[in-house]
């Protein structure tokens, strides 16, 4: 009987999780190890003293998620192993392919998100004076800005471009952007897209992506 619980202690703690591709294992120390089928390519994700979670590779890929970033915009992950092996399984697959890739995930003292890497890329979401929110994006030289205006309604700008999202006085929420896109949406309309999407931020991630991007 002694026996069989040892046994089952062991399963438990080391819980191997096979895939096509390589498989995810939980080491005695409690970080999880990712070893490709071939064995040519590993990645780990663990905690460090403060409770940051960590992803390396054989690769000389790193990622840093510093707690109060994860309590910020994954609450719960950091004692979450399932919702720890799916973040390993994407950051696989996102650095498998790549070198020397290097990106921090902080929350500074203001209460301010900050995504940096070193690869000239640096996001900072905060909110302005009136809690409305800004985020300001660099990426190798090029500038954005996300912002919301005193009407309530969102702008977004990127090196010379323009893009907003904002009501008229009839009540409808209209997208323009400088490349000269404009959509309008009813009230009936705008009620499915907030129960698809939940806010007006979102919405408008998905109209930039669609018709500011794609340019």
């Amino acid at each position: 009987m002694k026996k069989f619980i040892v046994c089952v202690a062991l399963v438990l703690s080391f819980s191997v999780l096979f895939a096509q591709r390589g498989a995810i294992e939980t080491d005695i120390f409690g970080a999880l190890q990712y070893t490709s089928a071939d064995g040519d390519y590993r990645a780990s994700l663990e905690k460090n003293i403060f409770d940051d979670l960590i992803f390396k590779d054989s690769r000389n890929n790193k990622h840093q998620y510093e707690k109060k970033y994860l309590d910020k915009a994954e609450p719960g992950l950091s004692g979450n192993k399932d919702a720890q092996v799916r973040l390993l399984w994407r950051l696989v697959r996102e650095n498998s392919r790549r070198t020397d890739y290097s990106a921090t995930f902080k929350v500074d003292i203001f209460d301010k998100t900050i995504i940096e890497d070193n690869k000239g890329y640096k996001l900072e979401k905060g909110k302005d004076i009136f809690g409305n929110i800004n985020v300001e994006e660099r990426v190798n030289g090029s500038q954005a800005q996300l912002k919301r205006n005193l009407r309530g309604g969102l702008e977004y700008t990127r090196d010379k471009h323009k893009a907003s999202f904002d009501k008229d006085i009839f009540d409808k929420w209209i997208y323009k952007d400088s490349f000269g896109n404009e959509i309008q949406f009813g009230q009936a309309t705008w009620q499915r897209i907030l129960d698809q999407y939940g806010t007006d931020e979102e919405f408008f991630w998905e109209l930039l992506d669609r018709y500011f991007y794609k340019v």
